[in-house]
């Protein structure tokens, strides 16, 4: 019995330290892989337009660049990438420490025309506060490589993703915006709604209308009150002069009044 005892000993000291080292030795394989020269494995890039392409993880070692075909893109050695034509293409990036080859790593490349127009398909999105629903662009022409780039006017009430994803974050109202390279953009109309409202909204007992009217007369009356505490904290501001205006007189240039 002693004697089974202390094998069973020997076999589970054995079994934790083989542990221990597969364990210490998944870390080092991790450690190293995150050293591990990285390179995108798929971009998109316009005609007549560039993109930058790295390698990330060089670790002062150097790294040269080629394309598969440069009819279709090129790629001079900062990484510079054009577009030259419709078509796709593998661009190839060789690492060397001094002679010897670290890695070579390859990037599929799209390449399509450039977006002439973008337009929402909606000029408006209503939204439950906490939920999110993307937006739709039509982007002409339809086989273009271009996505739009998106922002919002006010993040506090909604923002949006790269891809066209909105979040209502809080009530209210605000516009995302979505723009393509050549300056051409359009505009769509967030309304976030509290829970209640938008359940009244969808099942058709309050219309729209009335749920912008009420949240405008809400932020009115909280904008034109002031609390107790305001008034007895306020510090004592003395008379108030009135800003000056000028009267602009006719053939004289009027300056503009400093601070406007």
């Amino acid at each position: 019995m002693k004697q089974l005892k202390n094998n069973f000993i020997r076999v589970l000291g054995f079994a934790l330290f083989f542990g221990l080292c597969i364990f210490m030795l998944g870390g080092v394989n991790v450690k190293a892989a995150e050293k591990e020269p990285k390179f995108p494995d798929t971009c998109n890039v316009a005609v007549g337009s560039f993109i930058r392409l790295s390698v990330r993880n060089l670790e002062g070692r150097e790294v040269e660049f080629r394309s598969s075909d440069n009819a279709i893109v090129t790629i001079s050695n900062t990484g510079k990438l054009v577009g030259r034509n419709s078509g796709e293409a593998v661009v190839t990036a060789t690492v060397r420490d001094n002679d010897s080859v670290v890695a070579t790593l390859q990037c599929d490349v799209h390449v399509g025309p450039a977006a002439v127009s973008v337009r929402f398909t909606s000029k408006k999105l209503v939204l439950k506060e906490g939920t999110a629903k993307m937006i739709y662009p039509l982007v002409i022409p339809k086989n273009t490589i271009e996505v739009p780039l998106y922002w919002s006017k006010d993040e506090s009430i909604a923002c949006v993703s790269y891809l066209g994803t909105v979040s209502g974050v809080s009530v209210g109202t605000t516009y995302i915006y979505g723009r393509i390279s050549n300056g051409n953009e359009d505009v769509c109309r967030v309304i976030v709604l509290s829970a209640d409202d938008y359940e009244d909204y969808k099942v058709g007992r309050r219309s729209l209308e009335e749920l912008l009217s009420d949240m405008s007369n809400t932020d009115a009356q909280e904008s034109n009150t002031i609390t107790e505490e305001e008034v007895t904290t306020a510090p004592d501001q003395g008379i108030v002069t009135p800003t000056p205006t000028v009267t602009p007189v006719a053939g004289v240039a009027t300056a503009p009044v400093a601070g406007k």
